[in-house]
């Protein structure tokens, strides 16, 4: 039997960075959301194992050393399973971005692990084995925007903006520029950036979605542009066009801009087309 599930990518609407902690990881606060970019992935019992990577962005991924690899080989030796799987993935959401497709991947195969092995994980489950691969995976297996803390693994749904983001319209842009999230964050911490003011969640939920676009950014977004700065640029661009708000998403490269009005979406859109002919240019919706 095929397994064919698509990975959605995110998007952070912000990220404060409020600490370091002893082991060198930092902790955040931020809240993250789907939107409707995907990478296709597809599974099924086979004679032998192997891995297929196709699509535009295929090439930046290591057939021999990734995330599918890890996980699998992590359930054959926990869960005994069957070590003969064929899995084709077509990789349309950008890497090393920002946009969490490494992780959607890695929560998506799980649960088709789960599945087709018949595990009978709980959620719970799932996101506890995902934290050996990355604190941001467990997000992946959760069906609501999210305020995020810790590393990342700590997740408060927040299911009261999901009706009020579908009416949102995003343009995401993307400069296929590859930033590594570990040399961001080092970056970050040793140009000695300002933390950011923890907030409690009950303060949190008293503002609404408009003043949480608007008040709060991307701590990272001044590290990532003193390293590229055709982030900076873009993100200007993206303010011509009166959008709600404009930032950069987790540690880069991707930004974006989102709006309540289709004809500035479009105006915009039609710009990077123009002055941006070999960016990664696309309309998302919150998904």
């Amino acid at each position: 039997m095929q397994f064919k599930i698509n990975c959605p990518a995110k998007i952070n609407l912000f990220l404060n960075i409020t600490n370091k902690r002893p082991d060198g990881f930092h902790e955040l606060q931020s809240l993250v959301t789907k939107i409707n970019l995907f990478d296709e992935l597809s599974v099924e019992k086979s004679t032998k194992f192997s891995l297929e990577i196709d699509g535009e962005f295929a090439n930046f991924i290591d057939i021999n050393d990734n995330l599918f690899i890890k996980i699998f080989n992590y359930f054959v030796k926990n869960f005994h399973i069957d070590n003969n799987l064929k899995i084709i993935l077509q990789k349309n959401i950008p890497v090393g971005a920002g946009l969490g497709g490494r992780s959607s991947n890695g929560a998506y195969f799980i649960k088709i692990l789960n599945e087709i092995f018949y595990l009978k994980l709980s959620k719970k489950a799932m996101q506890k084995i995902s934290l050996n691969f990355g604190s941001d995976i467990a997000f992946f297996f959760e069906n609501q925007p999210c305020l995020m803390s810790g590393r990342g693994e700590f997740l408060s749904p927040i299911p009261q903006f999901k009706n009020d983001l579908k009416k949102l319209k995003i343009l995401l842009i993307n400069p296929k520029i590859h930033l590594s999230t570990k040399e961001i964050f080092q970056d970050f911490a040793q140009k000695n950036y300002k933390f950011s003011e923890i907030f409690s969640e009950k303060i949190f939920l008293k503002k609404s979605l408009q003043e949480i676009l608007t008040i709060f950014n991307n701590d990272l977004e001044e590290t990532a542009i003193t390293k590229e700065p055709m982030i900076s640029e873009i993100l200007q661009n993206l303010r011509k066009f009166s959008p709600i708000c404009a930032k950069m998403s987790g540690s880069g490269s991707s930004c974006f801009a989102i709006f309540d009005d289709e004809k500035n979406l479009q105006k915009n859109y039609e710009f990077f087309i123009q002055n941006f002919p070999d960016f990664f240019v696309k309309k998302v919706n919150f998904y």
